[in-house]
């Protein structure tokens, strides 16, 4: 089996450039095409408007009380799978549209993180 998501773009963003980098260089090891990484909401939805994406990465809180919810919105109306990494995953705090969506618990590994995203693709 072929380990890897070749081609696939991958919108991430995370308000920690290093974990954010992290991520990048993940997903050009496994193939993917990294989209960003943006560091804020607005970098997201810019980035969000003008790709196509195939799938999403999204830390919740982007600091100074800044949450995607937004991005993750036009995402879901879009149908792009988005799968949330926080240290945030306590679901009573998700907005409903939300409850059912994956999120991995930070710190998390690389393989959950392609698990995850190939099982979203997938779907």
């Amino acid at each position: 089996m072929t380990r890897g998501l070749p081609g696939k773009r991958v919108l991430i963003v995370e308000d920690n450039p290093v974990l954010a980098y992290d991520i990048l260089d993940f997903l050009k090891d496994i193939g993917a095409e990294p989209v960003g990484p943006a560091l804020d909401l607005q970098s997201g939805l810019a980035l969000a408007h003008a790709k196509h994406l195939d799938a999403a990465l999204l830390d919740i809180n982007l600091g100074d009380g800044e949450l995607v919810w937004p991005l993750a919105e036009t995402l879901r109306q879009h149908n792009v799978p988005v799968i949330f990494i926080s240290g945030e995953c306590t679901r009573k705090h998700f907005p409903e549209a939300f409850r059912a969506f994956i999120c991995l618990e930070k710190p998390t590994s690389n393989d959950q993180i392609l698990t995850e995203l190939t099982a979203a693709l997938a779907a």
